[in-house]
């Protein structure tokens, strides 16, 4: 009887590390604002400077962590973010002062989710996939959609039943069973257990192309146009989803609906990006990546535009729903995208630079929303603004050049 392929135990491991790094944080953040608002007195925008924090602290770290997940062992590093993560969980539940909580949260939680979350699980998954690579990814990247899905109704009835403290003590229970699941199945390469990638029965003939082996160096990565193009197209594409992610609960409150009901419809949006990773992580690997990101965009696009009318509840429940389905397609595709044009010896390098690049992008989006709101009242300006960016960066992607015909 022929062994089970230990890349799909990697796979489910990957699953579950994104369903609760992502889960616990970017996704239900918003549900925290209201309660942040009446206890500490702030502004809808001050409460956005954490997941401002958050975000620019993943990804700035990401671009150090990718390297060391390249080189190190990558269950060792997991295990280190799921102890950050519930520990910076713990010490949020106590904190007396915005600062500190913008600090456990914009620091030691942002830090736990680049060692254990979306950059760690797709670069692992990189390294024991090639053909099967947009399925594998596609299917991990389930996780965030999984966690959101089950989390996010569940934080809004704890904060209405115990108080945004104790679910903060929740999350942190939850977020240390991470470490042990990626030390007993996470490992490097299929090597370390006597397999071969893609689960074949030996060894492949020879590489797709010969730099997937060599990998690239760091400069030689800065200086590829592709790597730029992709970088700030997705830098664009995440910053607004986070930035619509930490408002959309609030959003709905102007609107009349209370955090329950936000709870459960942004965790059903969430669930929505199940199949829609399914679907585009099966596509990536038999259509072309970068009209699948095209695709995703202007689905998110058209959820901004009906979003911005204020419609009534059947619209804005699809508008909200059509989001969370499209947002389901951006990671299997881009990390497709990335093992196409540099390969998996590269995948956390270029992955982590990139997250770098899109700095601006994922800092600035959740404050400049919550501003918007702040000064006028209403999120419709913000709307419109998220929607003129996104359309920027599809009209990025006609930057790229497929890498088997522009070289290194």
């Amino acid at each position: 009887m022929p062994r089970v392929f230990h890349g799909w135990r990697i796979v489910a491991v990957a699953l579950a590390a994104q369903a609760v790094t992502i889960g616990l944080t970017i996704i239900p953040f918003g549900l925290f604002t209201s309660p942040l608002v009446d206890e500490f007195g702030l502004s809808i925008a001050e409460v956005q400077f954490g997941i401002s924090a958050f975000l620019l602290v993943m990804a700035g770290a990401s671009a150090a962590v990718g390297p060391l997940l390249d080189r190190y062992s990558i269950r060792s590093l997991m295990a280190l973010g799921s102890v950050l993560l519930s520990l910076s969980f713990l010490g949020m539940s106590l904190a007396s002062e915005p600062w500190q909580l913008w600090l456990l949260f914009g620091l030691g939680a942002a830090l736990g989710v680049a060692f254990a979350g979306p950059l760690a699980a797709t670069t692992v998954i990189a390294k024991w996939f090639n053909e099967k690579r947009g399925l594998a990814v596609g299917v991990a990247a389930m996780g965030p959609h999984v966690g959101g899905f089950l989390f996010t109704p569940l934080a809004g009835e704890w904060i209405a039943a115990f108080g945004w403290r104790e679910t903060l003590q929740i999350f942190a229970g939850i977020s240390i069973l991470i470490a042990p699941l990626a030390w007993l199945a996470v490992r490097n390469s299929p090597a370390e257990v006597g397999q071969f990638v893609d689960g074949l029965a030996s060894a492949p003939e020879k590489p797709e192309v010969e730099s997937d082996e060599t990998g690239w160096t760091v400069s030689e990565i800065l200086g590829n146009r592709n790597f730029w193009a992709l970088a700030l197209v997705i830098g664009i594409v995440f910053g607004v989803g986070g930035g619509w992610g930490a408002n959309a609960p609030r959003f709905g409150e102007d609107l009349g609906y209370s955090v329950q009901h936000m709870s459960v419809l942004i965790g059903i949006g969430a669930g929505l990006g199940i199949p829609g990773t399914l679907c585009f992580g099966y596509l990536a690997d038999r259509f072309d990546n970068g009209w699948l990101i095209r695709i995703v965009i202007s689905l998110q696009i058209i959820s901004f535009i009906t979003l911005a009318s204020l419609p009534g509840e059947t619209l804005f429940t699809g508008a909200i729903l059509l989001f969370g389905l499209a947002g389901g397609g951006l990671l299997p595709t881009y990390a497709s995208f990335i093992g196409r044009l540099f390969g998996p010896a590269s995948f956390g390098s270029v992955m982590g630079l990139a997250g770098l690049v899109g700095l601006p992008f994922v800092g600035l989006a959740p404050i400049v929303a919550g501003s918007i709101r702040d000064s006028s009242g209403s999120y419709v300006g913000a709307l419109i603004a998220f929607t003129i960016t996104l359309g920027l960066g599809v009209a990025g992607l006609a930057l790229i050049r497929d890498r088997r015909a522009q070289g290194r």
